[in-house]
């Protein structure tokens, strides 16, 4: 009943919509809205072909894969030993530029080549080719791959180190306003940071746990086609896999996963929503009058003296936001367990269920910052020529105004319905496994999944109409 009503409204929109990543209007070939019914259809299409294939829809079928070249082991050491020293070498470049060039965001590399090159190019490769940052991380020249630490890891700190890290990160990326230096001031700061975890408790537990970027391109990686592995003449293969299949595996033991999750997945959708007229309105318009009387007075009219409670509110609001999913996770949850009078503890479902969201979380990063490698990360090859932001013209193309190459805007967003329907199909297929292995039967299956399905409808049409609102002005 919610997703036809959801359905109905959004049927109701014009088709010209805005592409959030650009804020300029794009004419559709038919009304936004029908992208969203037939994405819903499709889902429901596929949650009833996975309950009519019942346990024939399980993963036995896709192990066939197709091996690709082989390559000598002493290859692939010296090309991760290349690769490490690269992004050890780069990072550090970047704070030499951050502290001594030039602080305009625009001109100095560090901030296109961290934020951008690193940290989503980094992602986005790994979800493509897999785990890379395991065998060409920054650290291996700072610490023996086999050092064991001064202590053993403490259980209860899990991925706290790198959740925290993680919610740092995109607080800093959102709500303070980044400069050269002050990027170069936390990579030191996170280099400082990590090189402690690694000498107290070794490097091998803290990279699994600890370290960021580490646990971040590895959730990633675990969606990718791509896996290697060693056959017994010793060389390396490369092999395609279905997409997605190796979260079926996935077990969340500990809290902090599950909360890295799930703010993966909140803050992406978060940061698509503070974008958008709609919530810039819904504080600044001050519609129900509680800031005016509050403040004494309406506040678009003392923004200064309000700035830093909207500030304050967007930060709490982002805090809150993976509490906001587990809440509501957990609910469709123990409906589908009260539907099949199952006794699972709800811990228990949270850890088998929860990577069915892995999906979700990733597509929705994917397509609301991808296009920021065509509209920001094409600017490197400009900035190598003058990386400081002093004026060099090294290599003779340096950064002349011209605007970067962009794909078409329709195009975008048709590209940006397909991946989020395909990681909501993913989700579903996901989700149907692990109740197969909980469930005694296909009937039983199915029937604690359709509060799932109503759960996946919601978050792909939410997803979905975040994408096609106006940005604020």
């Amino acid at each position: 009943m919610i997703a036809r009503w959801f359905t109905a409204v959004l049927l109701a929109a014009p088709g010209s919509v805005w592409a959030h990543a650009f804020g300029e209007p794009v004419q559709l070939p038919m009304p936004y809205g029908l992208y969203i019914a037939g994405s819903v259809l499709a889902l429901v299409l596929s949650f009833l072909l996975l309950a009519l294939a019942g346990r024939y829809s399980s993963n036995r079928q896709f192990k066939v894969q197709l091996a690709l070249v082989a390559w000598p082991a002493k290859w692939v050491h010296a090309a991760r030993a290349a690769g490490s020293l690269f992004w050890l070498s780069a990072l550090a470049f970047c704070i030499v530029t951050g502290l001594v060039g030039s602080n305009d965001s625009h001109r100095n590399i560090n901030m296109t080549f961290f934020w951008i090159l690193f940290v989503l190019g980094g992602s986005y490769a790994a979800l493509l080719i897999g785990d890379w940052y395991k065998y060409q991380h920054p650290w291996r020249f700072l610490l023996p791959a086999r050092w064991k630490g001064f202590y053993n890891y403490p259980k209860w700190l899990g991925h706290w180190p790198a959740f925290v890290q993680l919610v740092t990160l995109v607080s800093i990326e959102l709500f303070f306003h980044s400069t050269p230096r002050k990027l170069a001031l936390l990579l030191i700061a996170f280099g400082a940071f990590n090189y402690a975890g690694m000498l107290l408790w070794g490097t091998r537990r803290w990279l699994q746990r600890g370290e960021l970027f580490a646990v971040l391109f590895r959730l990633f990686a675990a969606c990718a086609p791509l896996r290697r592995t060693r056959g017994t003449d010793g060389k390396y293969r490369w092999r395609f896999t279905l997409p997605f299949s190796d979260l079926r595996h996935a077990r969340l033991w500990h809290p902090a996963q599950c909360l890295f999750v799930l703010f993966l997945l909140s803050s992406t959708a978060y940061d698509g929503l503070r974008e958008t007229a709609v919530y810039f309105n819904l504080f600044w318009q001050d519609p129900l009058g509680l800031l005016t009387a509050a403040f004494g007075d309406h506040p678009m009219k003392i923004y200064p003296t309000v700035r830093p409670w909207f500030v304050a509110w967007e930060i709490i609001l982002l805090l809150v936001s993976p509490l906001f999913y587990l809440l509501l996770f957990i609910a469709f949850l123990a409906l589908g367990r009260v539907l099949t009078g199952g006794q699972q503890p709800i811990g228990l479902l949270l850890r088998r269920y929860l990577p069915s969201l892995v999906p979700i979380a990733v597509v929705y990063h994917f397509t609301h910052y991808y296009t920021l490698l065509f509209s920001q990360g094409l600017k490197i090859r400009g900035l190598v020529s003058d990386p400081f932001g002093w004026g060099w013209n090294i290599f003779g193309n340096a950064i002349t105004g011209r605007l970067p190459w962009l794909p078409d805007m329709a195009n975008i967003w048709t590209s940006q319905v397909a991946l989020i329907l395909a990681g909501h199909v993913a989700a579903v297929w996901l989700a149907h496994q692990q109740a197969l292995q909980l469930e005694r039967s296909n009937g039983r299956a199915t029937l604690s999944q359709l509060p799932m399905l109503v759960l996946m409808v919601v978050f792909t049409s939410v997803g979905l109409w975040i994408l096609a609102q106006p940005l604020q002005g």
